[in-house]
């Protein structure tokens, strides 16, 4: 049983249930509460999510993706019991979980580094500012932009204050053409059940594109300084969408790539000025050094506190929710195991038959095989981490056979399209 057994609540900003289900059996009965969009709650039909989790004790519709208003629930969510924790359960409500930690006098991450995570152009500006690598960039507003940017070189065209490869683009040569399209495609992309209905600010970037292998970091960070941190290596598909294919955990590095990982996300946190809480931060490994993709506030998506749980032998989301209740954590040095995921695939079309399942999660090491598609359901081209139809976990004693296990689990499945 976690920090907040003595009739203290912890309050999740976004509705997140694979954290929810891993913490269901470590935190006391109706200790949780949840704010969620009232729109989501209606698209995602969670009406009756309080049935779902013996954990979860009520959702609070309240907006917070780009509002305030659920800074107005401190005086309501404190009355019938203190609030342990405040915890970001997704993408979207980092700013508000740091403004409301703030507001109840609770560790967190501070609202201005949440503020500077949750959108990339003020991320280039304040870390670049604190000397953390970052690749020529510009902020766009057209076409035009793009183009002026680009010249006919290769380029990255992204949002700045979306999340899951929504609308980012990798593109080899720019045209007036191809701005334009680049342009229409992120700036029209789409989450709907993800966002409410109501109309919310959008920004643009145009960068540099860089070459080399990717990576990202996961850290805890408790006022300031880095008490765990692992690497992991990354596989993105090719082509114009960078969609994460896979993920090897902790990553083969050597010492010196090991160190220059280790600086760059210290200097992260001080340029930042993050206090306490969990970062994800992505960055390609170019013959200059770690250079700075991205950075997110809350725990990452793809599974990877998953494999980290498996390859450290942690429980990444309880000892969070610790941190920001401001207890002391134990948390290991080194991993016990390597572990890796890979996304499954299909051709685009009509979902036939989906096979080899079974087959998949008898193999050596396999931890987990499941398939998100079933027979009359339409796969579609990978634009973005909502496209992909599954995942594999295998683990292993070193990198390269759970690299091996994770591919085999892969080939076994089988998801036939028209």
């Amino acid at each position: 049983m976690t920090a907040f057994a003595t009739g203290a609540q912890v309050v999740f900003v976004g509705y997140n249930a694979a954290y929810l289900r891993a913490i269901d059996d470590s935190v006391p009965a109706g200790s949780v509460v949840v704010i969620e969009e009232p729109d989501i709650i209606r698209k995602r039909e969670l009406q009756d999510a309080a049935a779902r989790f013996d954990c979860l004790d009520r959702i609070v519709p309240a907006s917070y993706q780009q509002s305030a208003e659920a800074l107005d629930l401190a005086a309501d969510l404190t009355a019938a019991r203190p609030v342990a924790a405040v915890v970001p359960g997704l993408e979207y409500a980092v700013p508000a979980t740091a403004a409301l930690a703030e507001k109840l006098g609770l560790p967190g991450a501070t609202e201005t580094a949440a503020q500077t995570l949750r959108d990339k152009v003020r991320l280039r500006e304040v870390t670049g500012a604190g000397g953390v690598r970052n690749p020529r960039w510009r902020e766009v507003h057209g076409p035009a932009d793009i183009l002026d940017f680009a010249g006919d070189g290769p380029v990255v065209v992204k949002p700045a204050n979306r999340q899951a490869s929504v609308g980012v683009q990798l593109l080899d040569s720019v045209d007036a053409a191809t701005a334009a399209e680049a342009w229409q495609r992120t700036s029209s992309a789409a989450e709907h059940e993800q966002v409410p209905d109501r109309q919310l600010t959008w920004r643009f970037l145009a960068e540099e594109r860089l070459h080399g292998p990717e990576y990202s970091v996961e850290a805890l960070v408790r006022q300031g300084e880095i008490i765990f941190e692992n690497v992991t290596a990354k596989t993105v598909v090719p082509g114009p969408y960078p969609v994460e294919l896979g993920h090897l955990l902790p990553a083969p590095l050597d010492r010196d790539a090991r160190t220059a990982f280790g600086a760059a996300m210290r200097a992260l946190v001080a340029a930042t000025g993050f206090a306490t809480g969990i970062l994800h931060a992505e960055w390609i490994l170019t013959g200059a050094g770690p250079t700075l993709v991205e950075c997110a506030g809350r725990c990452p998506g793809d599974h990877l506190i998953d494999l980290i749980d498996l390859a450290y032998g942690t429980r990444i989301r309880v000892t969070l929710i610790d941190l920001l209740a401001g207890r002391q954590v134990t948390l290991p040095r080194s991993p016990r195991q390597t572990s890796a995921i890979r996304f499954l695939a299909a051709e685009p079309g009509t979902v036939t038959e989906v096979s080899g399942l079974d087959r998949a999660r008898e193999l050596p090491g396999v931890r987990a095989a499941e398939v998100d598609v079933e027979a009359g359901r339409q796969v579609r081209p990978w634009a973005s981490s909502w496209d992909r139809a599954g995942h594999v976990i295998a683990t292993a004693p070193d990198a390269d056979t759970a690299h091996r296990r994770v591919l085999d689990a892969d080939a076994a499945i089988r998801i036939a399209t028209d």
